[in-house]
Parts: C-alpha cells; sequence; structure tokens
C-alpha cells in the first residue's frame, strides 16, 4: 500500500466508534457520564489518528510524532511541510477537545479558563454541564478537521 494510499485509508476513519460504543452501553441515568466518556474517546482517537498520518505523511519517529499533540509543535511540524495548521478549518475546535478532555481528567471537569464561555451554558470554575450538547456540537466538527488535515497531508504526496 503506498504512502497515499495509506493516508486516504486513514481519512476513512470513524473518530466516533470507540464513543459512540460508550454511549451505547450507557443507560438514562449514567447518560452524563457517558458522555464525559465520549467525550475523552473522541479526543484520544482524533489526537491517535493524527499522530499515525502525521508519522506517515512527515516520516517522523514516534518521538517526534508525539509532539504533534500539543498546539504550538503541531503548527511548527505542519509548517515546516509549508501546511498553516491554524488556517485549516476546525484547528480551534481539536484545541478546545483537548482542553475538555484535560480538564475531565486533571480538572473534575470543572470549566477552566481555556473554555470560559465556549459553549453559553460554560462558567470559568463551574461544573462541565450537558456533556450531551457539547459532544454533538463537537463530534461533527472534529471529523471534518479531521478529514481536512488528512485532506492537506494527501495533497503533499499527490
Amino acid at each position: 500500500m503506498s504512502l497515499e494510499q495509506q493516508l486516504i485509508a486513514l481519512k476513512q476513519v470513524d473518530l466516533t466508534k470507540t464513543a459512540n460504543q460508550s454511549l451505547q452501553r450507557s443507560n438514562k441515568a449514567q447518560r452524563q457520564e457517558s458522555y464525559k466518556q465520549a467525550l475523552l474517546d473522541l479526543n484520544q482517537a482524533f489526537e491517535e489518528h493524527l499522530v499515525q498520518a502525521v508519522m506517515l505523511a512527515f516520516g517522523l519517529n514516534a518521538g517526534q510524532a508525539k509532539k504533534v499533540r500539543y498546539k504550538k509543535d503541531r503548527i511548527r511540524v505542519f509548517k515546516q511541510h509549508d501546511i498553516d495548521y491554524a488556517a485549516i478549518d476546525g484547528a480551534e475546535t481539536a484545541q478546545v477537545l483537548s482542553w475538555i478532555a484535560q480538564s475531565i481528567v486533571y480538572e473534575d471537569a470543572i470549566v477552566t479558563h481555556d473554555l470560559d464561555n465556549t459553549f453559553p451554558f460554560w462558567k470559568e470554575g463551574f461544573p462541565m454541564v450537558q456533556f450531551d450538547n457539547t459532544y454533538k456540537i463537537l463530534v461533527e466538527d472534529i471529523q471534518l478537521h479531521y478529514g481536512m488535515v488528512l485532506d492537506q497531508l494527501i495533497a503533499l504526496h499527490h
């Protein structure tokens, strides 16, 4: 399989697969917790597949590719290959999803300064609410962003 074919195959990945499985297994009482887990699953799927695609497209080793998980490094690595990552539609969505995941894991799902007013129902210092709405908003945007990033990587090898 050529590099371009591998990147095209990665573009077809459904980032929501694990997240949707988590949601299907839950009952109504666990609904918000399930959406919280789905957001973590979605972020993990995006990060893992993005790193895999970047490793392939840019010929990076695992150590170099790991840096792509951080916004500044991601922008720098893409810039080295003449791609303006920040200009790709949805780059901010990826950052917001990352902040949400960090807050869920490290801050007991309290709205951090970076996430204040990201959604009308979120205020800094208060618990995150409406994980279902948050997931529904982000899931479509992150899948679109991922596809656009892959389009850029595929175009490099065309």
